[in-house]
């Protein structure tokens, strides 16, 4: 009887979590860890994994100092699961391997802690940096960068922006997150930017309303900015770890530095606000707008 081949055992492996396209990602990322041979490097059959191969991949993703424990127990753990599927799914094949559990353990190891920006925040000479190479390189970069800078909109939010949910003439923008609906205010010059990008997106026959577009004419993923980020870091030698959140910490802590009052911070950063100003405070868009332009903290740089 012949067998399926290593990427036919995968493929089949995987398709039975094709109703989450992350766990997909992620099962697929740890299996690779096991068979590529820039990491551990497998090169028999699935049908030939034996259990001195698997204790040797444990003692392998054990020394690994550049994974964390938890990615170490997930690539562990999922290459288990690619096993027992496996065992039970070509059962016919009679593929058999012993999980080793009395041979190894993640004790007496240290690990390292895994790169953390919860504490970064930008000086002004690196937002002005970042986007002016953006305006000069990628204008539509540019536009999205612009908004994380002077909204602190969060990547989910800003990838749920539909075209029409942009008033430039009320400089306001409208989307969803976490918790519904959500609007940000921005600049006179950032409505004029953005002015200029929509007369062009509206020209694009494409099957989705999206503000912006990735290069494959859909609306953007997760992953698309901070990885487009870390080329212009690296273009500008600047060596903090900057991701699109940090625009959200480095606006609001510019805005208390400018001793903007906390209930104004939250209403401008599009936070939960107290249910007093949420119910008894009603502001009329121009004073929206006037709090906006009050405790904007980039006058003072060109971007």
């Amino acid at each position: 009887m012949k067998r399926p081949k290593n990427e036919k055992i995968i493929e089949t492996y995987l398709n039975h979590y094709k109703h989450s396209k992350q766990s997909v990602k992620t099962r697929k990322s740890s299996l690779n860890y096991f068979f590529e041979s820039k990491y551990f490097g497998y090169k028999g059959d699935v049908f030939e994994i034996d259990t001195d191969n698997l204790i040797d991949y444990f003692d392998y993703l054990k020394g690994r100092d550049s994974l964390s424990l938890t990615s170490k127990k997930l690539k562990w753990t999922l290459l288990i699961s690619f096993l027992n599927f496996s065992m039970e799914y070509y059962r016919k094949y009679k593929f058999i391997v012993v999980i080793p559990k009395h041979s190894i353990s993640w004790n007496g190891i240290v690990h390292k802690k895994p790169k953390t920006n919860k504490d970064v925040v930008m000086t002004k000479e690196e937002v002005n940096d970042i986007l002016n190479h953006l305006k000069l390189r990628h204008f539509n970069y540019y536009v999205i960068f612009r908004i994380f800078t002077e909204t602190g909109m969060r990547k989910g939010e800003l990838i749920n922006i539909n075209y029409n949910d942009v008033n430039l003439e009320k400089r306001c923008i409208k989307t969803k997150g976490k918790t519904g609906e959500k609007f940000y205010y921005m600049s006179k010059e950032l409505s004029r930017y953005l002015k200029i990008y929509l007369k062009e997106r509206k020209l694009r026959n494409v099957n989705t309303e999206a503000l912006f577009l990735s290069i494959h004419s859909r609306r953007f993923g997760q992953r698309q900015f901070n990885a487009y980020l870390k080329t212009v870091l690296r273009d500008l030698k600047i060596e903090k770890v900057i991701t699109c959140h940090t625009f959200r910490r480095t606006l609001n802590t510019f805005r208390k530095l400018m001793e903007c009052p906390d209930g104004d911070l939250e209403f401008l950063l599009g936070h939960a606000i107290s249910l007093n100003r949420d119910r008894y405070v009603k502001l009329t868009l121009e004073q929206k707008l006037e709090l906006f332009d009050k405790w904007y903290p980039y006058l003072d740089i060109s971007i």
